[in-house]
């Protein structure tokens, strides 16, 4: 793998120790940019839309009065309020299907780079719901949620376990769990604090990975294939 020759060089040289530190904070940067970046907001996404449920609702209530001089029935307020949510399941069906060509045309990393930019425009959609008195925008923006956490769910993994050395493989490849469970309790805590617009906003992590993640490696697999295709 990527670090594989890294980790193989031998105490003996003089500058194997520093060098082998320098590959590690590589190794850890790379874990976090794509946890933080992918499985990490799949998990927050799942668990911050239960708090601002109520004042969605209202939200939707109001605009379609102020829209049509009629407030909604509580049947079909529950019933956007379903489509809602049922559209982040339904955009990661979407981005799990194109996951797989994702990775074999663009590559590992630049997958998850690119995987990005859903979240970037989910993150605007619902910013800016309210000001645009739009409340099919925030179906939208959990609908382009979605194919950002079904993409990542599936190339997450397969970039760290491509890039990471025999002995961390196994390690490094369950780091997606703990990313997605990390995502669940903080969803729960500033579910407790912020204006529902921006709680499902989650640009800033993704902000942050498209900053970090251009100077991380691509994995072998990915880069092997390259090579081969070149020759």
């Amino acid at each position: 793998m990527y670090f594989e020759s890294v980790y193989s060089v031998q105490g003996s040289h003089p500058l194997s120790a520093p060098f082998l530190q320098l590959q590690n904070k590589i190794l850890i940067l790379t874990i976090c940019a794509a946890g933080i970046g992918g499985t990490f907001q799949y998990g927050y996404n799942i668990s911050i839309i239960n708090a601002p449920a109520t004042y969605i609702q209202v939200f939707m209530n109001t605009t379609w009065l102020e829209r049509m001089g009629v407030p909604l029935e509580s049947n079909t307020v529950l019933l956007l309020w379903s489509f809602t949510v049922s559209a982040y399941p339904l955009g990661g069906l979407t981005g799990a299907m194109a996951a797989g060509p994702m990775a074999i045309m663009l590559g590992r990393k630049m997958s998850l780079l690119l995987n990005n930019g859903f979240v970037i425009i989910a993150a605007a959609l619902s910013g800016c719901s309210r000001m645009a008195k739009s409340f099919e925008m925030i179906m939208l923006s959990r609908f382009f949620t979605g194919v950002n956490a079904g993409v990542s769910m599936n190339i997450q993994p397969m970039y760290l376990a491509e890039s990471a050395p025999k002995k961390l493989r196994g390690a490094v490849a369950l780091t997606s769990a703990s990313f997605t469970a990390l995502g669940l309790v903080l969803g729960q805590v500033v579910g407790l604090r912020c204006s529902w617009d921006i709680l499902i906003s989650p640009e800033h992590p993704s902000c942050f990975v498209l900053l970090r993640s251009r100077q991380h490696p691509e994995s072998y697999c990915r880069a092997n294939w390259a090579w081969s295709i070149e020759r």
